[in-house]
């Protein structure tokens, strides 16, 4: 009690206009660093900059922002150099329905042409149109664990480095195809690669977005709100045929895993922990 009757006090003798206060940016305090050994991975949180530079890496996802997600402005401005196999996005995921999802900016490797997914139209936002498209992960690793969700990706046109995302337009654009548009775990802005050499050097923070986006139906029914899911990468919605061999960028092994063990030829099993393995050239 002593504490919160101090910060009352203190807050009431610098306290600021309410309409001052709600302009006000909500501080960085969540780092995603999954793998971020493969990447050099090196950061401020107090700065909101990160870098990183890699060579033929297993699957990296690192990045800065908010421990909770929501429907915001994220300002992002840097350098990305890629030569294959990488988003530079808005990356996050919802607790229900469990969902990963991506707003990629600039990228080699385009999610939507990943085998299994579905388009859903497009939106208008920021300055260019991005495509959606859905795919559904099969018992794949998730922050619940080995889970079986869906992946919604909005991904750009004309590619940028700099910019800011109003994320708000993709999540209202989504909603058509069934996103959940609530009850959100992490969100941040990221560098993920699977592959290829690259580098990065960015920094976040929270901007001041557009009006609402312009969106574009898809030509087919839009897919079950289940539709999202983890390393986007994989393009796995189902074990393949028994005796056959996983292609690039399927699943070869983990826990609970029932499908093929094996790569096609010109590929290679990584091991990435106790629940997933993939095949990668």
């Amino acid at each position: 009690m002593k504490f919160t009757t101090l910060a009352a006090l203190v807050g009431s003798a610098v306290a600021a206009p309410a309409s001052e206060l709600e302009k006000r940016a909500t501080p960085l305090n969540y780092v995603q660093n999954y793998n971020g050994n493969l990447a050099n991975f090196q950061y401020s949180l107090s700065t909101g900059h990160y870098t990183a530079s890699w060579n033929n890496p297993g699957d990296f996802v690192i990045g800065l922002g908010w421990q909770t997600g929501s429907a915001r402005a994220i300002s992002f401005s840097g350098t990305y150099t890629t030569s294959s196999s990488s988003y530079y996005t808005v990356y996050g995921w919802l607790n229900s329905p469990l969902t990963e999802y991506y707003i990629v900016e600039d990228y080699s490797y385009d999610p939507c042409s990943t085998s299994g997914t579905s388009s859903c139209g497009s939106v208008t936002s920021d300055g260019s149109t991005y495509k959606i498209c859905t795919h559904t992960q099969v018992n794949q690793p998730s922050i619940q664990g080995t889970s079986t969700f869906g992946q919604f990706f909005s991904v750009r046109a004309s590619k940028r480095t700099s910019g800011t995302v109003t994320t708000a337009n993709h999540f209202a654009a989504w909603q058509k195809c069934g996103f959940g548009n609530s009850n959100f775990n992490f969100q941040v802005f990221a560098v993920e690669a699977f592959g290829g050499t690259g580098s990065a050097a960015v920094t976040v923070s929270e901007g001041t977005g557009s009006t609402g986006g312009t969106t574009t139906s898809a030509s087919s029914p839009p897919p079950s709100s289940t539709r999202a899911s983890t390393p986007p990468a994989s393009s796995t919605s189902a074990p393949p045929p028994s005796g056959s061999c996983s292609a690039n960028f399927g699943q070869c092994g983990g826990q609970g895993w029932t499908g093929p063990t094996c790569c096609v030829s010109g590929t290679t099993c990584h091991n990435y922990g106790q629940y997933y393995s993939q095949c990668l050239t």
